[in-house]
């Protein structure tokens, strides 16, 4: 359960005003304490702002006990700018967001971190389906939630810590010291816009980092407008690539860029039974 209020900084990609304001009050509707740092629009490049700026304001947001919690604002890219000069003594508190977020969640998780969860930025709250964000506000308000359900596509039963999170970004740590140690534990994945050849790329570069080496179960979440050849689907490269790593692999599950888009806590001990996804 979170008690007190939360960070909220922009360490990625520039972020919509209205937007982030809409997923504020939606936050705060649902009793949280969002608190937004001052003068989070400063771009430069792709970014939100310079790295010394993001990361001054990030470690801020880290360090800083009166932060009861960190939300990222937006994703899309630049964390991997940053994880390398982040302190090495950071507190153990909750960080919320996904897609970028992956390298953060990532670094964190690899120091010991137990407090992560992969969830809608609040750039996103607005255009999340109410489900999801209530499955989101009920997990940060220490809740029960139900399990996830999907589509068994290689049946079977598996438990281990939940891992993961935005494919190309669990294949760009390949090879540096975050990169995500998977054994025993069940890998989740999802992914946006990519084409299939790049899809098949990542996940050979898995494979071949040992990225995906000794992992107990496969939970895939929405590949949201990635595109496919005319003669087969997305389940036929997925499984082709998955499939030969003999564990269960449960997909079509509501994580991911899509609207529905449910949260689940980094490294809680999970269990895929047939088509769901539990945790405690």
């Amino acid at each position: 359960m979170i008690d007190g209020p939360i960070a909220v900084v922009a360490p990625c990609h520039p972020h919509d005003p209205q937007r982030l304001e809409q997923g504020l009050q939606l936050a705060r509707a649902a009793g949280l304490d969002l608190q937004p740092f001052p003068d989070l629009l400063r771009p430069w490049l792709h970014l939100t702002a310079s790295d010394d700026h993001r990361l001054e304001q990030l470690v801020e947001a880290l360090t800083d006990p009166r932060w009861a919690a960190v939300w990222i604002a937006r994703g899309g890219s630049g964390l991997t700018r940053l994880i390398g000069r982040l302190p090495t003594d950071l507190p153990d508190k909750p960080v919320i967001g996904f897609s970028d977020v992956t390298a953060l969640h990532a670094a964190l998780y690899a120091r010991g971190h137990s407090r992560l969860i992969h969830g809608p930025v609040v750039h996103s709250l607005g255009v999340t389906a109410p489900a999801s964000r209530e499955q989101l506000f009920q997990l940060l308000r220490g809740e029960s939630t139900s399990p996830l359900q999907g589509e068994a596509w290689v049946p079977g039963h598996a438990t281990g810590r939940l891992v993961g999170g935005n494919l190309a970004l669990l294949a760009a740590l390949c090879g540096t010291p975050w990169q995500v140690d998977v054994r025993g534990a069940i890998l989740v994945l999802e992914e946006i816009g990519e084409h299939a050849y790049r899809i098949d790329r990542m996940l050979q570069q898995l494979w071949d980092a040992g990225g995906l080496a000794g992992c107990a179960g496969v939970a895939l979440g929405s590949f949201t407008g990635c595109r496919t050849g005319s003669e087969w689907t997305l389940q036929h490269l997925l499984l082709d690539q998955l499939g030969r790593l003999g564990v269960p692999v449960l997909a079509e599950l509501p994580i991911g860029h899509g609207s529905d888009n449910h949260a689940f806590p980094i490294g809680a001990v999970a269990t895929i039974d047939g088509p769901y996804l539990s945790w405690t």
